[in-house]
């Protein structure tokens, strides 16, 4: 089959793969403190069924796979399937979403099978101002998985929610990080929601954000990837880049390249919509590969054009915790 095209001429060469809807943590924009209900043990796919899948959406074209949860870390067995996905054909790059509290342990193994590039969440350079954020203490752990990746020679992403009155006073902090180091530290514009249908009030738009840097630094725009999701920016002679992602604004609608697949099987066309395809059923029910990768392109082909669209369609007003469907 062809390769992944919507009906606006996007291509889909990238999936975000939930492999697990629970997290050891509660963030505050992200999750209540209790309560959350994950997803029963028989709904949520097997490893086999993943790896199956995977392998259909390389055979599509995909060519990035981005592991995400909840906190992948969390399900047992990720490592063995990494490997496998791996050794698929077309060699897809294997990339990583985690909020770091369980990484340094996996970093070598990691290391062989192939995976070069992590982004790691991390909202705040002070312990109990991450405490007050993710309600657990977690945060040396976290520091010390990030520079045990830098060590070795990991490519890094710190993505950080930024918060009035929170941690916004610490834009400047996270920008200097990037002074005698090669990462990229990405200020998020997000959905804003709490995971329990509350809208988080204390979230800064990305321009509110980008004046904030230039009144602190000196920083030029840097060439991006077409369908990138951030606005990047550098200090002039810092190694490393900042970055904005205009989540909420929804600005690169117009190049994503993004599908995601929910714990589920629920495939998303767009973060913002309804899931469009129950894959986790048309598995069980036993359809056949060439089935499965007739009703994904009869999804992508049905793509609307924005978030905003998307939006408007699902017609919801209770929104969900962003590790139902990996961020």
């Amino acid at each position: 089959m062809q390769p992944l095209v919507d009906n606006h001429g996007r291509r889909l060469n990238y999936l975000r793969l939930a492999v697990t809807d629970r997290c050891n943590l509660r963030c505050r924009y992200c999750m209540p403190a209790e309560g959350i209900t994950s997803g029963r043990r028989d709904e949520v796919l097997t490893w086999e069924e993943l790896r199956r899948l995977c392998r259909i959406f390389v055979e599509l074209g995909i060519e990035k796979i981005r592991i995400t949860g909840g906190e992948p870390f969390v399900r047992k067995g990720l490592l063995p399937f990494l490997l496998e996905l791996s050794q698929l054909p077309g060699c897809p790059e294997i990339d990583i979403t985690t909020n770091g509290t369980l990484l340094a342990d996996h970093l070598d193994a990691l290391k062989r099978i192939g995976v070069s590039r992590l982004n790691i969440s991390l909202d705040t350079l002070n312990a109990d101002t991450f405490y007050t954020i993710a309600r657990r203490r977690d945060f040396e752990k976290i520091l010390q998985a990030i520079n045990k990746a830098d060590t070795l020679g990991f490519k890094i992403k710190i993505n950080v929610v930024v918060m009035a009155g929170i941690n916004d006073h610490e834009i400047s902090d996270f920008i200097s990080l990037t002074r005698d180091r090669k990462w990229t530290v990405r200020f998020i514009e997000p959905m804003p929601f709490d995971g329990v249908g509350g809208r988080y009030k204390s979230l800064l738009s990305g321009d509110d954000i980008l004046t904030r840097l230039m009144r602190q630094f000196y920083i030029v725009p840097v060439s991006n990837g077409k369908s990138a999701v951030a606005t990047l920016f550098q200090v002039p002679g810092f190694q490393g880049r900042i970055g904005i992602i205009y989540g909420y604004s929804r600005r690169f609608c117009g190049a994503c390249s993004r599908l995601r697949l929910s714990t589920r099987g629920e495939l998303l066309t767009c973060l913002y919509g309804s899931p469009v395809l129950d894959m986790g059923a048309l598995l069980r029910a036993g359809k056949s590969d060439g089935s499965v990768k007739r009703a994904i392109s009869g999804a992508v082909g049905k793509r609307l054009s924005d978030g905003f669209e998307a939006e408007r369609a699902f017609n919801k007003t209770t929104f969900h915790s962003m590790a139902t469907i990996g961020g």
